[in-house]
């Protein structure tokens, strides 16, 4: 089966193009009837052709408001073309300079609006140019832009000293960066290759590049993540700034239970008549 995608892309790039040549060929034609009129005919001769065309490719649009508007932006060009011609033939007395300028004037205002790509849009046949689309793109453009350029100068500063080759976690970027204290933090580091996990880092290296001791850095597993997210805690947080996955890992695991990490928390809702004080 034949992929209509990309044929659609390479069609519209085509049809664009031959627009464009036509314009320019409109102009030749503008400008060589300010000098002779020999080849008049042909010239009114095509511009109707391409206003023939336009007719045909209006038949199909609705009979409303912008079905209307888009057939007269279709039609415009060619015909505002042979009115151009017939008056350089028919009316004396014109200088060459105002045809000229006229002409020129033509040829800027259709290259400049793109009447036919307008008329298109306007009826919906150009999905790609619709508000909607344009403003889905502008949002994906701006997504990709975050992406590429972070905004936090913590996730920046990883991006250009800790994520480059050679240093102490290639291949990762730095996501979901919160100040914990004065001088602590927490971040979250992902791997930026598909299915590869973040690599294990050292964290004499990741001290040098930061420049913090490496006794208060520590790099653990992200609960219900894999392998490719680690998480990163930078200096002490205050006890009562810890969530409880890391005041778990901090002040309750080391002491009482080692090796130990929270998966899941549950809550449970107990009835008043269970929390009452028992009689002594």
């Amino acid at each position: 089966m034949i992929r209509l995608g990309p044929l659609r892309g390479r069609f519209t790039l085509a049809r664009n193009a031959f627009g464009r040549v036509a314009t320019v060929a409109g102009t030749g034609a503008l400008a060589t009837g300010t000098l002779t009129h020999d080849f008049y005919g042909p010239s009114v001769l095509a511009a109707l052709g391409c206003a023939g065309w336009g007719a045909l490719w209006s038949l199909t649009l609705p009979r409303n408001a912008a079905g209307n508007t888009a057939m007269g932006l279709y039609l415009s060009p060619s015909v505002s073309m042979a009115a151009l011609l017939t008056a350089q033939r028919i009316v004396p007395g014109i200088d060459w300079y105002w045809q000229l300028l006229a002409d020129a004037g033509w040829t800027a205002v259709v290259l400049h609006v793109r009447p036919a790509r307008l008329a298109r849009v306007l009826a919906g046949r150009e999905k790609s140019l619709t508000p909607e689309a344009i403003e889905q793109t502008q949002e994906l453009l701006a997504a990709d832009t975050d992406q590429a350029g972070p905004q936090h100068p913590m996730a920046a500063y990883w991006a250009q000293h800790v994520a480059i080759e050679g240093g102490a976690a290639p291949n990762t970027v730095l996501e979901q960066i919160e100040r914990t204290g004065e001088e602590s933090m927490t971040a979250v580091i992902r791997s930026t290759l598909p299915g590869k996990p973040v690599p294990k880092i050292d964290l004499l290296e990741l001290s040098a590049a930061i420049n913090w001791p490496e006794d208060d850095i520590t790099i653990t597993p992200v609960p219900k993540q894999g392998a490719g997210v680690r998480r990163l805690t930078v200096g002490q947080a205050p006890e009562e700034a810890l969530d409880i996955y890391t005041a778990w890992e901090k002040l309750i695991a080391p002491k009482g239970m080692p090796s130990t990490v929270i998966t899941a928390i549950r809550t449970v809702d107990i009835p008043d008549e269970e929390t009452k004080e028992l009689p002594a």
